[in-house]
């Protein structure tokens, strides 16, 4: 029987406090490893999670800054480095943004600036500060990126969005080629309709009539869905798994679905 075991592992999550990334901290935790959970304003919802994990007879620890500054993920890291004295084993680039659309005529800076900051570069500047720290001491780490199923096919009004995962879906495969000699496995999960206790809220009521019938399996995934696999990948079983995009949808890619079946 498979069992994944990441006992004394040390993973970090970035936008731990959203539904799915509490959601990823709690099975990581579940497993056995040790969590840092990396938010920007929601430091008192990571403390409630963080104090979660720990009845659960794991460490957790709180970090707080903004992703898209290279700066900012540079502190996170060094303090959660100096908090636990060992290097990160396990990095889950979950933090994005999404909410904000425009069409492409219209959409101003500050959200294409806001979106491929944090979507993008967040990641970039998070896996370089871990990556380096996990090359430097040897570690056999794993990098996450959670992307979307947007970085496959388009969306209208949201080219912004679009174009961030896509260039994170291509960026896992870089980084892979970069870390694969220092044996740290990247890979990314791009991610469909998955409810996280929000879309029935105003205008995303909508959108989940909308998105509904395009998914073969007839409804939205649960946070779950995504953790289960973000463990997996994470652990042993997937010591021969890098540079590889998971797509975890239903089936909405599999193709055009029949209205009825």
């Amino acid at each position: 029987m498979i069992k994944i075991d990441l006992t004394d592992k040390l993973a970090l999550v970035t936008g731990a406090a959203g539904g799915l990334g509490k959601q990823i901290c709690m099975d990581l935790a579940g497993c056995g490893a040790d969590v840092i959970l990396a938010v920007n304003n929601s430091v008192a919802e990571a403390e409630k999670i963080a104090m979660d994990i720990r009845k659960m007879g794991r460490e957790a620890f709180v970090v707080s800054g903004n992703v898209a500054c290279s700066k900012e993920v540079k502190e996170m890291v060094q303090k959660a480095y100096e908090h636990f004295k060992r290097p990160i084993d396990i990095l889950v680039n979950n933090a994005g943004h999404y909410r904000e659309y425009g069409h492409i005529t219209e959409v101003p800076d500050e959200i294409i600036d806001r979106t491929i900051d944090t979507n993008l570069k967040g990641a970039f500047y998070m896996s370089r500060e871990v990556g380096k720290i996990m090359v430097e001491h040897g570690t056999k780490g794993r990098i996450i990126n959670i992307s979307s199923g947007a970085g496959h096919s388009g969306r209208t009004n949201h080219a912004h969005y679009c174009a961030s995962k896509g260039g994170l879906i291509m960026f896992t495969k870089a980084i892979a080629l970069d870390l694969a000699p220092k044996g740290i496995n990247v890979n990314s999960i791009s991610v469909g309709f998955v409810d996280v206790g929000r879309f029935d809220e105003g205008d995303l009521l909508t959108v989940k009539k909308d998105i509904l019938p395009r998914i073969l399996l007839r409804k939205p995934g649960k946070p779950s869905d995504i953790s289960s696999m973000v463990c997996y990948l994470a652990s042993e079983y997937a010591e021969w798994i890098t540079g590889s995009d998971f797509r975890i949808d239903g089936g909405e890619a599999a193709g055009r679905v029949p209205y009825e079946y």
